[in-house]
């Protein structure tokens, strides 16, 4: 495996599992030394462990992204920890499947807060440590941003804000250095989508619109190859788009 993250510091929210346990690792195994952050403390401190085993540097923080002042202690412990910050890496979410019509208020809230206001405020907490490293930010949307997902209003509603946010950093901020992309990954296997279960009453053939066109899903490695790429240097001229690794779902 390449190095390309060597004397690199990342930070990976979602860590715990899914595409961003594969992410952590990859930039990790790839040079790069990582804090891990996440709320689910016992498989945080088990990923920490496997990379240590491996020889490799990684922290973990237990940060709830919708918390504005647990997000900034961790920014700031990882600079404290590392010294710098070059590459922010934002995949913590969660998901709903609901009517429209039958979504609550604090579900929508807390959806919103996690996927998209979370992304936001670790990504101004982040900014004053990027802006002086160069770096790059990588935040995880989603197909259901870019064509309509059923049952999935204020997750739907969340990363296209995010894809909005992701575009305005990377204009904003281009002249300073610093990069910001998002992946959009659809039928891709993680913790989050096996919990998977149609609402009452739903139309069972709505979930041809989520399938990838050779029918098998992949799993969070394939999402975390993606990000790994646009976080790297590799990607130098990549600014502001949005990258789909979802089996063609969307083509």
């Amino acid at each position: 495996m390449s190095k390309r993250f060597e004397g690199k510091v990342a930070v990976v929210t979602g860590a715990a599992s899914g595409i961003g346990r594969a992410t952590a690792e990859r930039i990790a195994r790839e040079g790069g030394r990582v804090m891990c952050v996440d709320v689910q403390a016992p498989a945080l401190a088990d990923l920490v462990k496997q990379l240590a085993d491996e020889g490799l540097e990684a922290i973990d923080q237990i940060c709830d992204v919708s918390d504005v002042a647990a997000v900034q202690a961790t920014i700031d412990g990882a600079v404290a920890r590392f010294g710098s910050l070059d590459v922010l890496c934002n995949i913590a979410g969660i998901l709903q499947f609901t009517h429209t019509h039958e979504v609550k208020d604090e579900d929508w809230d807390r959806i919103l807060a996690v996927n998209l206001t979370g992304t936001f405020r670790m990504c101004r907490a982040a900014l004053p440590h990027l802006l002086a490293s160069r770096g790059t930010i990588v935040n995880m949307s989603s197909t259901a941003a870019l064509g309509g997902h059923p049952w999935t209003a204020a997750y739907s509603a969340a990363k296209g804000g995010v894809l909005s946010l992701t575009r305005t950093l990377a204009v904003e901020y281009a002249k300073r250095g610093l990069r910001a992309n998002s992946v959009c990954p659809g039928s891709v296997k993680t913790p989050m989508h096996d919990v998977f279960e149609l609402p009452e009453g739903a139309d069972g053939k709505l979930v041809r619109r989520l399938m990838p066109l050779d029918g098998e899903f992949r799993g969070p490695e394939t999402a975390a190859a993606a990000i790994a790429f646009l976080a790297s240097d590799e990607a130098a001229h990549i600014n502001g788009t949005e990258l789909r690794v979802d089996g063609g779902m969307l083509a």
